[in-house]
């Protein structure tokens, strides 16, 4: 069914989810993996205010990390740090998933958070909204009970 998996990574707890979940869909299709970090150099970009080296050196530390997973759970797997030029990062997601080809996008459901959110929009729901291949979004379900816990206060 699914023959390329393109996996977005942020560092986020649902993002390292989305991987457990795609990493179960490419061993059970027998797919390739595209696990991808954008960097965007902008001012709400993913290094946060880290700057531009730490951005990349954390995407780095991800992907090695991805490298070892695939290799314990004999997937295939491509990876690669997306240089967006501070273009928007769900357009660099889509243009990668494109140009691999794409026929399901896995990520978190969870990234920014408030204001930045609100300035920015949501990566995910940005994704979803201008996909033409299905996107699966995995939720940190921690995240929810502790958001809905402070809600009720």
């Amino acid at each position: 069914m699914y023959k390329r998996i393109l996996v977005a990574l942020d560092g986020s707890l649902s993002a390292s989810l989305a991987l457990e979940e795609a990493l179960k869909l490419a061993r059970a299709y027998d797919a390739t993996l595209m696990v991808a970090c954008v960097v965007s150099h902008d001012l709400c970009d993913l290094a946060g205010v880290l700057g531009d080296e730490a951005g990349n050196a954390r995407a780095h530390r991800q992907l090695d990390h991805v490298r070892v997973l695939c290799e314990r759970g004999r997937a295939r797997c491509i990876t690669q740090i997306i240089d967006a030029h501070g273009a928007s990062i769900p357009g660099a997601l889509m243009q990668a998933a494109q140009a691999f080809k794409a026929d399901l996008i896995v990520m978190g459901a969870y990234g920014p958070r408030g204001v930045r959110r609100h300035l920015i929009g949501s990566v995910a729901e940005t994704v979803l909204r201008s996909s033409h291949v299905p996107v699966l979004t995995v939720r940190d379900d921690q995240r929810d009970d502790e958001h809905n816990a402070a809600l009720a206060l």
